[in-house]
């Protein structure tokens, strides 16, 4: 009888995730908590200084992924898993931005300046949205309401709806773009137009100096130095002679027109119209930055002569250089950060392309909070075929249909039919109802197949994720009350960064490196 009964309530919960998002299973109801109230007033506090603009695209980027999770009746999601994925997924997609303490499971976690050179021990855990080290340090307030709400076990929790993910994400954003403007302040003192407390209106040839100085601070990274005027100067003349100087300038111009309506009564722009500016800069770097992205990707798929995915270890490191990256990984980080594919019988290494262009040797802009990476092609893949499918799972059939029009879409294929192998490999990946799950380990190792340039070979504990998910999920359908189980992401100190531009200290330093390998680098910039 046992038996009978959790099989009737499998194929009720495979039914809910099949079925339309209006159509999902009915939770008891319960009145708002007071985690839930705290929680909206740390976002209300948080959300001051964000435009309404900002939040409706916030809300358009999140709706397809939150659509693609099981809701109770209030369209609720289970409060404690989602959330770090949802976030995790914004910022990849639309900033490239890897947060400090929201890492992807078994990814590197990038200490703040590290190299391969002088990395240490960390037993750092990652995977909770109050991990994030700036809701720790900047929004205290915010990460509580956060910990009392995503904590609770299911029987007890409210859930999250549309507009509390929205709002956290919204937040999450404001708080890391407002970075900028300390280091908008240093760039005014380093082109000496004021001081740290005094930062004068400037004429529009001005401002262009002053942010362009931010955006070779910002990408730089940290160590920086930030009062010597001097070598900041040297730093420029070097930048004017590199290869992305006429693009440096494009990206500062576009920002400043655009913050134009701002000037004062004399012309010029106010300490306010050039933060608008800064902010701008900073909101779309990601995009700016992925051009090198998509040129290592193109440089890496050229090496690819069989259209896997992959390029052999020896081809790889043959690679000629490029003014900004270089393919010079050790065999051993590409090991450890999951990037190389090992054949034990043939001996055969290769580098998997999507798992090194979303590695962390790729990761630039390093930054107490954050680093920026290359922009997460796959999210936005995923994205897609939650919009189209508006539910959790579906039927292999329909799965196909949506991947097959997005290949087409992207120019990958040009028949709106997958081929019998990835058809056959996508029914394997249903589960005993013939429900493929979208946020499943199973799909996500089939995704990989399907796009093999955009979307990296997961690693073990990232398939834990997707399984924790889905477990919670089911829990919130089932009212489990359970004990969650906690996983351990694997932690390992990644590479040093290999996307270096010419005017970077880090160029000049590269003969001064003694044979012993320890780097003579000073942190003048």
């Amino acid at each position: 009888m046992a038996l009978y009964a959790r099989r009737v309530l499998s194929s009720l919960v495979v039914l809910v995730l099949l079925a339309p998002v209006g159509a999902q299973l009915v939770r008891r109801e319960k009145k708002r908590d007071a985690g839930s109230s705290q929680l909206h007033g740390a976002l209300r506090k948080a959300l001051r200084s964000v435009p309404a603009d900002r939040l409706m695209h916030v809300e358009e980027s999140l709706r397809a992924s939150y659509e693609a999770f099981p809701k109770d009746s209030r369209g609720n999601l289970p409060p404690h898993r989602v959330l770090p994925a949802l976030v995790r997924s914004y910022f990849a997609k639309e900033h490239g931005w890897l947060l400090r303490g929201l890492e992807t499971p078994g990814a590197a976690i990038i200490a703040p300046g590290e190299t391969f050179r002088n990395s240490h021990g960390t037993n750092a855990e990652t995977g909770e949205i109050t991990d994030v080290q700036i809701l720790q340090d900047k929004a205290p307030e915010l990460a509580s309401a956060l910990k009392d709400v995503t904590l609770r076990p299911a029987s007890s929790a409210s859930g999250l709806s549309l507009g509390d993910v929205v709002q956290t994400v919204a937040s999450l954003e404001q708080l890391l773009l407002g970075e900028s403007l300390p280091l908008l302040k240093a760039a005014y003192f380093l082109n000496q137009h004021g001081d740290e407390n005094t930062q004068p209106s400037l004429e529009e040839s001005d401002l262009n100096e002053v942010l362009q100085s931010y955006l070779l601070l910002f990408r730089h990274g940290i160590p920086r130095n930030l009062t010597d005027s001097h070598a900041h100067a040297r730093m420029r003349a070097r930048a004017r002679r590199s290869y992305d100087w006429n693009n440096i300038t494009q990206f500062v111009s576009q920002a400043v027109g655009e913050s134009s309506h701002l000037k004062d009564a004399s012309g010029n722009f106010s300490w306010d119209a050039a933060s608008s500016a800064v902010l701008t800069l900073a909101q779309r770097y990601g995009e700016f930055q992925n051009r090198e992205c998509g040129e290592m990707k193109s440089a890496l798929m050229s090496l690819d002569t069989t259209g896997s995915g992959r390029v052999s270890l020896p081809d790889f490191h043959g690679a000629p250089g490029h003014p900004h990256y270089q393919f010079t990984e050790g065999e051993n980080f590409l090991r450890k950060a999951g990037i190389l594919s090992e054949e034990p019988n043939s001996g055969l290494k290769e580098v998997l392309i999507a798992n090194y262009l979303l590695g962390p040797s790729n990761c630039i802009a390093s930054s107490e909070y954050f680093a920026v990476c290359c922009l997460n092609e796959c999210d936005g893949i995923m994205n897609e075929i939650e919009g189209a499918m508006q539910s959790a799972a579906g039927l292999a059939s329909q799965v196909a249909d949506a991947v097959a029009a997005i290949r087409v879409e992207r120019s990958m294929a040009a028949s709106r039919s997958l081929p019998t192998e990835l058809m056959q490999s996508l029914t394997d990946a249903a589960d005993d109802a013939g429900a493929v799950v979208l946020h499943s380990a199973a799909f996500r190792q089939w995704l990989h197949r399907v796009f093999p340039n955009e979307c990296p070979r997961p690693s073990k504990q990232e398939d834990a994720a997707e399984e924790a998910e889905r477990s919670e999920a089911r829990e919130w359908l089932e009212i489990d009350e359970a004990a969650r189980q906690k996983w351990e992401p694997l932690v390992l100190h990644p590479s040093e960064c290999t996307r270096i531009p010419e005017w970077h200290t880090q160029r000049l330093a590269e003969a001064s490196v003694g044979s012993d390998g320890e780097s003579l680098l000073s942190t003048e910039i």
